[in-house]
């Protein structure tokens, strides 16, 4: 095989591709594109690599049938692969660059779609919101998008619908639509979605007259996916009252103690919902009724109680840093392929193609400014783009080049204004500005009518999301006064209820940032009481009293991507055991380590920053998580469940 760069013959093969006026068949491009393997077979191997690789990044090569032996020729059809003007404004395309600068969605799809649209360069804006997305979403995304069916499997059964619209609601993600199975509208969290979902051809879904997709949004996760709903009382002490009326209404409440407790009453269709949201309430909640909703909460914690503790005499396992990767050599294709040089040259090529993009709009410009707009050093800069110089469509005599010129200080290009169009962005990168969008709009006091909201207006009729991508953020009663503290830089005092050590404690505060992470919105602070930073949750501030003191020396804020917790010095190492159907726990707590064993079960390493964190941890997971090491932490859950059974013991 030729030692040509991969990165060289992929860029030959899309400008060979975009040029052709038929379709060409795998002889003629591995005659006319430079790098292919001789051998039939690896030939085969090695374009099928790059025809994965280009679709993946959302460059359409087509598959057509042709006259002659090999049956079916190639090609990228130009309108296809060109994004329709959006038209954007100046102004729009920087409150753009804010959304995407100032929410984090896990990967760098937002930024490569603004590289495509010219709008590159790291804008200046606080970080604001952090949602991290299932790896479902994005294919279900697509499927709202081009109106197709789809096919995944949920709680252990396989489903088929129609996807209307995706919503992003109390910390989770929902897709909403029509059941083709049950013949109703049906909505499914994401992240339970046990593989990536089948999309069907475009158009191939099928939604009633008249649907209405967000009558099938639940607003809480005890109305989602359940039966025949029912009503359930509850009763609440004095230290979350307050958070339960603010999550459930004003109309839920039924009665108010005298000691601060309240009773609530509010409906329910989904009891194992329900069970979790009690349960992570420890001792301060009940359920009164109906008497069977009742029992099952008892079952459930006498279950936890019974279990058997497992002996041990383990030392828990180092810490492992989450930002460290094992990846075995088993990953490699079974082409020999190593899929992460696949990685490599999928960033390469997208990152040339925008760089490309941009120097044919804008002709000449210092390489110092080339390489900080692409986030390049100068020397790979040149590097790359003395490859792109060598890329063209065949005779590649100079003619036929790109003709790219680079000097000591600056590159010169001489390039079709085709090539000057954005590129259509994947579904990965349309997702991205659209939920970047969205998310920023719905952040309370947003300009529900800027320059934001015009240009998530014009993407969305580019990509033809047809409204289906919705992000609602909850407004905590306080978190406007948390808002003000810190762009005022004022001090406060506050009262505060833990959910790691279930303690109300008071603190004096000097906000440093308000960020919404995965629906909930905290407040980095530095805590004179803690003499450091802390994150405290909004929802969680029972008082708050603002102080005229202004905080002058504040520290780094903490970057948007980072967990709500994030261990500390005093944090303590924990090993569990999960069953299978404790297996969520994984994708809902950060985890340090994790190993499958035998018969279905999980060994997983975690730090815990508060006991009472864990327990409601523990209770939710049931008998089916058991705590290893350390040695003193074995009966934990057994003692919380104990703890709020005397509720229903009373």
């Amino acid at each position: 095989m030729s030692s040509l760069d991969r990165l060289e013959r992929l860029t030959d093969l899309v400008l060979v591709l975009l040029n052709a006026n038929r379709p060409m068949t795998l002889s003629e491009l591995a005659r006319d594109v430079p790098g292919y393997p001789s051998g039939r077979d690896a030939r085969r191997q090695a374009f099928e690599r790059d025809k994965r690789l280009l679709r993946e990044e959302g460059i359409p090569l087509v598959t057509e049938s042709v006259d002659g032996p090999e049956q079916y020729g190639y090609r990228i059809d130009p309108d296809s692969f060109y994004l329709p003007d959006l038209h954007l404004t100046p102004d729009e395309q920087a409150a753009l660059q804010l959304a995407v600068a100032g929410v984090h969605l896990g990967d760098p799809s937002g930024r490569d779609a603004l590289a495509k649209l010219g709008a590159t360069g790291v804008a200046d804006a606080r970080p604001l919101a952090s949602l991290d997305p299932p790896p479902a979403l994005v294919p279900l995304f697509d499927a709202v998008r081009v109106r197709a069916s789809v096919r995944f499997r949920h709680r252990g059964s396989t489903r088929s619908m129609t996807p209307a619209g995706l919503w992003f609601r109390r910390g989770h993600w929902y897709v909403v639509g029509w059941d083709a199975d049950r013949q109703a509208g049906r909505s499914f969290r994401v992240d339970r979605i046990e593989d990536l979902p089948q999309v069907g051809g475009e158009g191939s879904g099928v939604l009633p007259d008249g649907f209405d997709a967000s009558a099938a949004v639940p607003d809480e996760p005890w109305l989602t996916g359940g039966d025949e709903a029912e009503d359930v009382e509850l009763v609440v002490d004095v230290v979350e009252a307050q958070r339960v009326i603010d999550e459930l209404g004003p109309s839920s409440l039924l009665a108010r103690g005298e000691d601060g407790s309240v009773s609530v009453r509010f409906s329910v269709s989904n009891r194992v919902a329900l069970r979790s949201w009690v349960l992570g309430l420890l001792d301060h909640a009940e359920v009164v009724g109906p008497p069977d909703a009742r029992a099952e909460i008892v079952a459930w914690l006498e279950s936890i109680a019974l279990a058997e503790s497992v002996p041990t005499t383990r030392t828990p396992r180092k810490a492992v840093d989450p930002t460290e990767t094992n990846e075995a050599s088993s990953e490699a294709g079974s082409d020999g392929s190593d899929p992460r040089a696949g990685r490599d040259v999928r960033y390469r090529l997208r990152r040339l193609m925008a760089i490309v993009g941009w120097l044919a709009k804008v002709g000449e410009a210092p390489i110092e400014e080339v390489a900080e707009r692409f986030g390049l050093g100068q020397d790979e800069l040149v590097r790359e783009l003395e490859l792109a110089a060598c890329c063209g469509v065949p005779p590649y005599s100079p003619d036929a080049l790109m003709e790219i010129v680079v000097t000591d200080h600056s590159v010169e290009a001489f390039l079709s204004e085709g090539l000057a169009r954005p590129r259509r962005l994947t579904p990965a990168e349309g997702f991205a500005l659209s939920a970047a969008a969205k998310t920023i709009l719905a952040v309370p006091g947003a300009d529900a009518d800027g320059f934001l909201a015009s240009a998530a207006a014009k993407l969305e009729a580019v990509l033809g999301a047809r409204e289906g991508l919705n992000v609602d953020l909850s407004s905590p009663p306080l978190l406007t006064d948390v808002q003000r503290l810190v762009d005022e830089h004022h001090s406060a005092d506050i009262e505060y209820h833990s959910g790691s050590s279930d303690e109300v404690t008071q603190r004096r505060i000097d906000p440093v940032q308000v960020v919404s992470l995965d629906g909930h919105w905290y407040l980095d602070a530095y805590c004179h009481r803690a003499e450091g930073l802390r994150r405290f949750r909004v929802d969680r501030i029972r008082q708050l009293v603002e102080l005229d003191d202004v905080a002058e020396s504040l520290p780094t804020p903490r970057p948007p991507s980072a967990d709500a917790f994030v261990p500390g010095p005093s944090s303590e190492v924990v090993e569990l055991e999960l069953g299978p159907a404790a297996a969520w726990v994984l994708d809902s707590v950060p985890v340090l380590n994790s190993t499958a064993r035998s018969g279905g079960t999980i060994e997983v390493t975690l730090a815990v920053g508060g006991t009472a964190w864990f327990e409601r941890l523990l209770l939710q997971a049931g008998p089916e998580a058991r705590v290893l090491a350390p040695e003193d932490w074995v009966d934990i859950a057994r003692r919380a469940a104990e703890r709020v059974l005397e509720r229903y013991r009373d």
